[in-house]
């Protein structure tokens, strides 16, 4: 029976895959600048979402961003893979409809002294467009 439930449930949820629409990787040196520009389908709006990071210590990275005129800080620490989000549009249906981006620490390279970025796009009804601005990294 147990057997029958698992199967069901990998079938059941194999078809929708990942939630986010588009990732992109970056690795950035201090106060260096991930810059994105977001620009909207409808109604026509460009703004800009970027990021720096300022200090690392303890596994904790001091992260700075700014988007549509609201700066924010955090600190995310690498033991716990953190992320923070960034809304970027307002709902029109519901809060599902909401797209918006998370920005996740993934590792610190100490002896470059640059931290790796994944910036995940969540936005299922495609009301932005993301252009990037800052180069990405290659794998």
């Amino acid at each position: 029976m147990i057997k029958v439930f698992l199967l069901a449930w990998v079938l059941l949820f194999s078809g929708y895959g990942e939630p986010w629409r588009e990732t992109k990787s970056f690795t950035l040196k201090k106060d260096e600048v991930a810059k994105i520009l977001v620009k909207t389908t409808s109604p026509k709006q460009e703004k800009v979402f970027f990021w720096r990071w300022t200090l690392y210590t303890d596994k904790a990275l001091v992260v700075h961003e700014s988007f549509d005129r609201f700066v924010g800080q955090h600190i995310l620490n690498l033991e716990h893979h953190q992320s923070f989000r960034k809304r970027l549009l307002n709902a029109v249906k519901s809060e599902k409809d909401v797209p918006y981006a998370i920005v996740v620490f993934k590792k610190f390279d100490d002896v470059n002294k640059t931290a790796q970025f994944d910036l995940l796009l969540i936005d299922q009804e495609k009301r932005v467009i993301l252009d990037y601005l800052t180069k990405e990294e290659k794998h």
